[in-house]
């Protein structure tokens, strides 16, 4: 027990020691405000990127998406060639045009039934809004498949969501210039943030600062 525990002990003692550093090199705070609550709000932020930053991961996996896009695109496949081939009875019955009996208020079953025409309207009504579903679907997976939902495989998404968690809390809680040089409060920061992300320290962030300095002065620009 006391082996299985060492990990996760260790890391929370990693996790602790990165904090500390964070909240120094974001000095000197904004507004005065104390050790504790600069370390409050660091360590809030280090909570939701631990979480976040694995789910991010998954979701933006182009393989897995793509891989799952092919899967989903012949099973859709094999469900429209069925449709297309049902039987009389069991088409019938997969876009049943009928409205639904109704209980009266003696307790009795009331069913309304349509002509002919607005029977056959309401059968190919249903039939054609699955078919066009069907075909959406379709669509978007051979969009997964190529292009291609998700990032470049080489894309670290973990370094881009450290260096905008590291700019918002620049923005937040220092009074430091924000800038993407190789020893600037901004890239200390974020490669303390990915250290606790990743477990690697020392790890060339430039490229995600970069990026993210990049993005904010376009948004900038366009406002």
């Amino acid at each position: 027990m006391s082996g299985s525990r060492r990990p996760f002990a260790l890391r929370a003692l990693i996790c602790l020691k990165i904090v500390e550093e964070i909240v120094d090199n974001l000095r000197p705070w904004k507004g005065g405000k104390s050790v504790a609550a600069i370390t409050a709000a660091v360590n809030d932020q280090l909570g939701v990127l631990l979480k976040l930053a694995p789910l991010q991961a998954k979701l933006f996996d182009r393989a897995r998406n793509r891989a799952h896009a092919k899967k989903l695109d012949d099973a859709l496949s094999e469900v429209e060639t069925l449709l297309a081939s049902a039987p009389g009875a069991l088409a019938w019955f997969l876009f049943d045009p009928l409205p639904r009996p109704t209980l009266t208020e003696d307790g009795e079953l009331h069913q309304v039934i349509p002509s002919i025409e607005n029977i056959e309207l309401t059968y190919r009504a249903r039939a054609d809004s699955f078919s066009a579903e069907l075909k959406r679907l379709r669509k978007v997976c051979a969009r997964a498949v190529d292009p291609g939902f998700g990032s470049h495989p080489n894309y670290d998404h973990a370094k881009h969501l450290c260096a905008w968690h590291a700019l918002g809390l620049m923005r937040e809680l220092s009074d430091r210039k924000i800038t993407g040089t190789k020893d600037s409060a901004f890239r200390v920061v974020t490669g303390l943030l990915y250290e606790a992300v990743s477990g690697q320290p020392d790890a060339d962030l430039k490229r995600a600062c970069d990026s993210v300095l990049q993005d904010v002065d376009q948004r900038s620009g366009t406002d």
